[in-house]
């Protein structure tokens, strides 16, 4: 049913618009024409089409209303004339595609005699579509009677066309899209629901920034006002998190276009679902910051590096490690840190890796700090691969093991050299016999035993300490004059051995001659000047049939025999050396039992008084009748007896059978004078010796003064103290003293002097240069200062080794008290009548 009441309530004017009441509009005055010509003029200009139609009728079947006036943009917008419109309907505007639901809001508006606003599809004259935004209103005259409609008409093709476009897009994406007009939601494509748990209806109309955190609402609305400087394909990127229906916040990738409208007033957003993209990136953050901080603080070196092995990454302690910058590291790669010696084991490690042989590797290497020094390094190395298995860079784990590398050589020092002087010891001198052995080749090998003389002697005269610091000294001097390819060691005691690569006879004796003359200057030790000479047996291999033990042995033997030759010689390797040394085992084996078997003697030879030509003593000297050897002199057991500790028993045995004769000789009448023995340092440095000297006196009733006791100047200063004691005892008994073989040990008179010392008995090396060319000088200078000191402190002096009569005048003429030697007797067996 059409409604016919086509009265309507006039619209009031805002007040400020509104006529003064007595003021009455003459529509013949001149504002009046005024403000018509204005509205012409704005209706006959606009781009807007607007069209003006009777009130009646409205049934559809007449076609609305007929036309009464359309302003020129109608005939821009349709192609139609004013004429070919006015009189006839809109109708022949209306396209039969126009949307119908449109097209009943309109009939009703119309029916209501209501304004109505509508989106229409007509056709122009020449056939093409055309959307229109229609905006009808009725007019009414002042009594209030609806007389016209008025239609404005704009042309929105180009938006619809977007619009539809966009429609089509929002139902057949798989992507969120949002359209907004001035902010709010206007259409949402279909995928809402999976995104964002909402239907689109729910969110048309309402502000799309109120979906957005808090946190993000800034940069999203700054984001949608400036997406119309962009158009779709071409806008950047922001990523916010916008609510989901369930409470919980969806990470969206959002990309934003302006729809071609006023800016921000129709844009679309395109919104892509990260949020498990940003979940798995926040854990692999997480992972990576965990990694950092790991690799950062770590308290070893950590890198990672190029296959080339340029540093790529390096860590705090890496850095610290090797005194250098995080930009230094990265401009060097690891072989331009790594210790020359060993930059190819490296680098076939680094190859070995990045080849895909292996995976990871641990080797320990050097690398050099920025001062020069050397770091210890254990170096480890894993192979990171991509997705197809491609080694694509190395991860480094860089340890400092200085310390420890320093330790375990200090350990490896320890197990193969001397503590005390620091040479190998015969481990590795044995190990490096056996290679130079097994590579000499047609070059022979030289070994050099080298013995220390008489360092019994130094150890018991200065101490021990004293003996360590000589064996030091003596090591160093030795290294001194040695070649570098050359090993000098030390097998135990006194012994040191020297082995000589590609050494021939010659080159082994220039060998020794060095090592002699390395020794020519005495060595000072706490103020004391100690003379020391070596006894150097020589070895030579014979290539290809040596072996180490062959070859340690036979120099050892030459040793002994350079022993044998007096000492501070050298002697090259023969069977005689071999000899003597099986004769010297013979000898240490037999020496335990030969004062049970009976087998020592004991021979006397005279000392005769200078001056009347008399004899005043005797002294015994020891023999061993050995059943295999025959006579042996003490220095071909002495020394051995030291060695094996019966040196106590055999001078207890000699002092009884001293005594004895003595008695003898006492009870026939013979007055032979003083009978001397020898007292060694081991004897004289017990604490019992002058109490058996008194009981073997006392029971064979002999005065003391029928007993002569000689000690060596060593003995004397083995220790002072004891030694002191010791003399002063024997002296209370009526025991004469006599210092044996003075001016080869290490004391000087102003010692001497403070003993109860009866008789200086000078050595036969001096006595024999007395009619020696060569040394007649200065044997007569140190012959006449020990006379001299000698008789200044009231002790008398015996010349030992006197052989000629020459050497007897000139004694007797430089005043010298009484002589022993070849040219008065020689040792014999005396027999008691």
């Amino acid at each position: 049913m059409i409604n016919t009441d086509r009265s309507v309530s006039a619209p009031s004017l805002p007040p400020q618009a509104a006529p003064e009441a007595d003021v009455v509009v003459d529509p013949g005055s001149a504002p009046a024409l005024e403000r018509r010509a204005l509205f012409e003029s704005v209706v006959t200009y606009a781009n807007d089409v607007v069209l003006v139609t009777e009130a009646e009728p409205l049934d559809a079947d007449a076609g609305g209303p007929r036309v009464l006036y359309v302003n020129p943009a109608f005939t821009r917008m349709t192609g139609y004339a004013p004429h070919e419109i006015i009189g006839r309907t809109p109708r022949i505007l209306q396209s039969s595609a126009t949307d119908r639901t449109e097209l009943a809001r309109l009939r009703a508006a119309l029916q209501a005699w209501e304004p109505a606003e509508v989106e229409l599809l007509n056709v122009r004259k020449d056939g093409t579509e055309f959307w229109v935004q229609l905006n009808i209103t009725p007019v009414a005259d002042e009594t209030g009677h609806i007389t016209h409609w008025i239609a404005i008409q704009r042309d929105i093709t180009v938006r619809k066309r977007r619009e539809l476009s966009l429609r089509g897009i929002l139902d057949g994406t798989s992507d969120l899209l949002v359209v907004l007009n001035e902010g709010r939601i206007t259409a949402v494509s279909s995928v809402c629901p999976r995104v964002l748990g909402f239907e689109p209806d729910e969110l048309r109309g309402k502000p799309f920034i109120n979906l957005v955190h808090p946190t993000s609402r800034a940069a999203v609305q700054a984001f949608v006002v400036d997406a119309a400087v962009h158009s779709v394909g071409v806008a950047p990127t922001l990523r916010a998190r916008v609510g989901h229906r369930d409470g919980t916040w969806r990470w969206l990738d959002l990309v934003a276009a302006d729809l071609g409208g006023r800016a921000g007033a129709d844009v679309v957003i395109s919104c892509v679902d990260v949020t498990d993209r940003v979940r798995v990136e926040e854990e692999l953050a997480a992972t990576n910051e965990r990694f950092r901080s790991a690799f950062d603080d770590a308290p070893i070196g950590m890198a990672m590096t190029s296959l080339s092995g340029r540093f790529l990454q390096v860590n705090n302690a890496l850095c610290a490690l090797l005194g250098r910058s995080v930009d230094e590291m990265l401009s060097l790669t690891v072989l331009d840190i790594t210790h020359p010696e060993d930059v190819a084991h490296t680098e076939r490690q680094r190859q070995a890796l990045t080849r895909g042989s292996h995976d990871s590797h641990r080797h320990e290497t050097r690398f050099l700090h920025s001062d020069d020094t050397v770091v210890g390094i254990l170096h480890s190395s894993s192979v990171v691969r991509d997705p197809q298995g491609v080694p694509t860079l190395l991860i480094d784990h860089i340890e400092n093991i200085t310390d420890r590398q320093a330790f375990e050589a200090r350990l490896q020092h320890q197990a193969l050299h001397d503590t005390l002087t620091g040479l190998p010891n015969r481990a590795l001198f044995m190990d490096r016999l056996d290679r130079a052995l097994t590579t000499e080749g047609p070059d022979r090998v030289a070994l050099l035993f080298c013995d220390v003389d008489r360092f019994k002697t130094i150890n018991d005269t200065f101490g021990h300490h004293a003996g360590d610091l000589v064996l030091t000294s003596i090591a160093q001097r030795l290294q001194s004059a040695l070649r570098a390819t050359d090993t000098v060691a030390r097998l135990g005691g006194d012994e040191l051995i020297v082995l000589c690569t590609a050494a021939g006879p010659d080159e082994a004796q220039a060998t020794a001659e060095r090592l002699r003359d390395a020794l020519r200057e005495p060595i000072a030790v706490s103020g004391a000047l100690i003379p020391v000479t070596i006894s150097i047996g020589i070895a030579l291999s014979v290539p290809g049939q040596s072996t180490a033990e062959q070859l340690l042995r036979a120099s050892d033997d030459a040793m002994y025999a350079a022993k044998g030759s007096g000492r501070n010689q050298y002697a090259v390797h023969d069977e005689v050396h071999s000899e003597n040394a099986r004769r010297r085992l013979l000898v240490q084996a037999s020496l335990p039992h030969a004062i049970d078997r009976g087998e020592f003697r004991l021979h006397y030879q005279p000392q005769m008084d200078l001056t009347t030509e008399e004899q005043v003593g005797n002294e015994a000297l020891l023999r061993w009748d050995h059943p295999e050897l025959g006579v042996l002199k003490p220095g071909d057991f002495i020394e051995l007896a030291e060695e094996s500790g019966l040196m106590r028993e055999l001078g207890q045995w000699v002092l009884g059978q001293a005594i004895t004769r003595a008695a003898a000789c006492l009870a026939s009448g013979d007055g032979i004078g003083v009978t001397w023995i020898n007292a060694s340092a081991s004897e004289l440095d017990s604490e019992g010796f002058a109490a058996r000297v008194e009981d073997a006196l006392a029971r064979r009733g002999v005065p003391g003064h029928r007993l002569g006791i000689e000690i060596t100047e060593s003995v004397v200063m083995t220790n002072l103290t004891r030694a002191h004691r010791t003399l002063n005892r024997l002296r209370s008994l009526g025991v004469q003293l006599a210092i044996d073989d003075f001016g080869t040990g290490y004391s000087s008179l102003s010692y001497i002097g403070q003993f109860p010392v009866d008789i200086i008995k000078i050595d036969s090396s001096f006595v024999a240069g007395l009619d020696s060319p060569a040394r007649r000088r200065e044997s007569f200078a140190i012959v006449t200062a020990v006379i001299s000191l000698a008789h200044s402190l009231g002790m008398k002096v015996l010349a030992e080794g006197v052989e000629t009569s020459t050497q007897a005048l000139i004694l007797h003429g430089l005043g010298c008290d009484q002589g022993q030697g070849y040219l008065y007797g020689r040792p014999r067996a005396l027999t008691i009548t």
